[in-house]
């Protein structure tokens, strides 16, 4: 048997089940376990709370229902400018084949920030690569050197990640087994290996 729940309720029965240390699934199952226990003595349930945590309860979920309405109301406004000024090809996703279920568009997730290398349009340049240009161009450099070289020349941007370049990813790099035969370290600078 499965169910759906309403995103809010959803969260406020995670919230639940987490303040009674259990999971989500097994509260479920404890309330209609309760409900078919009352429904066939025709008597009220025996609930462990009074109705005034029950009604406790209730407010909470109804305040946290409007704190998620808040939350999206207010991420929803932070992209709408966005989503009028360019048009988003694939935010009409067609709905999953099977299950019955529509996809979640793109513009239904929360917000992306913006990386580096989607305001840049260029070739991709790997970071062993441009810091032996660098060093080529300018010899030997400190790690730290290399990193703000980098990232003045604009040429080279992260992969995965929004982080900007620092000493430790270029040491990283210059230490990688498959690129250390390139670099040689000498009083704490970085430089070419002699071919």
């Amino acid at each position: 048997m499965s169910i759906r729940l309403d995103p809010r309720r959803l969260s406020a029965l995670k919230l639940l089940a987490a303040e009674a240390g259990i999971r989500p699934g097994e509260l479920v199952t404890r309330w209609v376990e309760e409900r078919l226990d009352s429904a066939r003595s025709a008597t009220p349930a025996a609930s462990p709370v009074g109705p005034d945590v029950i009604a406790t309860l209730a407010a909470r979920i109804d305040d946290l229902s409007q704190r998620l309405d808040r939350l999206s109301g207010a991420a929803s406004a932070a992209a709408a400018p966005t989503a009028e000024a360019e048009p988003d090809p694939t935010s009409a996703v067609p709905a999953k084949r099977g299950r019955g279920r529509p996809r979640k568009s793109p513009d239904a997730a929360a917000p992306r920030r913006p990386t580096a290398r989607r305001a840049t349009a260029g070739p991709k340049v790997a970071l062993h690569d441009e810091i032996a240009a660098i060093i080529s161009e300018l010899g030997p450099q400190t790690a730290a050197e290399l990193a703000t070289a980098i990232i003045a020349r604009g040429r080279y941007q992260a992969p995965r990640t929004a982080k900007p370049l620092d000493a430790a990813t270029v040491n990283a790099r210059v230490s990688n087994p498959t690129y250390r035969s390139r670099f040689v370290r000498r009083e704490h600078r970085i430089g070419l290996a002699v071919e």
